[in-house]
């Protein structure tokens, strides 16, 4: 009874619908699909489910939990085409930020390191505690819906050891804030983008310094 609980577990899991018997040959034929594009590295894919279906004895959660962490999927289950051939539907993560380098933050706030084929994202990049992730992610949003007024893109925000919020736009300009008085600091780069708004100088501006505490340092 103890032998079949391993492959009563990946049957289930893999969402197969008839048992499967490894005895009868060696490889298996696995195909992949997606609603979308697939990010994932499918090598990887297709190494982790023949492992599960023909190698009883192997840690499950090991194998699964780096699957997981290596690349965008969050989920899979499989359908048994024939004998010994199978379509594996991948359900995978939207990734939002890149995380510093090589790490990147999911839509559901995890933190992952996947692996890619020469897939390009271009992508927000965060860097700062891993605790303060979602709060970075946030204050990025509400940074760019500013930015949106006049058609400028942020593209990196760097949480410093000294509680500053620096700032990296797409055409190279420079904004810092002092996270602590962040949200009083943010509505006068709200009320400076109002009345610079139709000046046509905003697109000229280098570096704007909102730390001062009733003002805001501006170099063209």
């Amino acid at each position: 009874m103890n032998k079949l609980i391993p492959l009563l577990l990946i049957v289930l899991t893999l969402g197969c619908s008839e048992l499967f018997d490894p005895s009868g040959f060696k490889e298996i034929d696995i195909s992949i699909s997606s609603d979308h594009k697939i990010l994932s590295n499918q090598k990887v894919i297709k190494d982790t489910v023949s492992s599960l279906l023909l190698n009883q004895s192997i840690d499950y959660l090991d194998v699964t939990n780096e699957l997981y962490t290596k690349t965008w999927v969050n989920a899979f289950h499989s359908k048994r085409k024939s004998h010994n051939k199978y379509n594996i539907k991948v359900k995978e993560y939207l990734p939002l930020a890149k995380w510093g380098n090589g790490r990147y933050l999911t839509h559901s706030g995890l933190l992952i390191n996947p692996s890619f084929n020469n897939t390009s994202l271009n992508l927000l990049i965060l860097r700062g505690p891993e605790s303060e992730r979602l709060e970075l992610l946030d204050i990025s949003r509400q940074i760019q819906a500013q930015l949106n007024r006049y058609d400028e893109i942020v593209e990196e925000i760097n949480l410093s050891s000294d509680g500053y919020l620096r700032v990296i736009t797409q055409s190279g300009t420079k904004l810092t804030f002092s996270k602590k008085s962040f949200r009083e600091q943010l509505e006068r780069l709200e009320d400076f983008i109002s009345f610079e708004l139709f000046s046509g100088k905003l697109n000229n501006i280098r570096n704007m310094d909102f730390r001062y505490n009733n003002g805001i340092s501006i170099l063209f």
